[in-house]
């Protein structure tokens, strides 16, 4: 029984849980660090909303000039 094992650990024992640990602490990382800077994760598109009458208007406004240009 005293040759059994010098360390309870061996090389690959600790190679393996390095990078186990590495691997856990990069997604944790990944997930926590956005809530810690108040960072939103999401589409926000939104704010980009334009009618259908102001799409319109601003087509006929861009069409007006390039013909007032156009008729110079």
């Amino acid at each position: 029984m005293q040759n059994w094992k010098r360390h309870i650990f061996g090389l690959k024992d600790i190679v393996i849980f390095s990078l186990f640990s590495l691997l856990v602490g990069l997604v944790l990382g990944f997930f926590i660090a956005p809530i810690k800077k108040g960072m939103n994760i999401g589409c926000n598109n939104g704010n980009n909303y334009i009618s259908k009458d102001e799409a319109e208007r601003e087509l006929h406004e861009d069409l007006e000039m390039e013909m007032n240009e156009l008729c110079r």
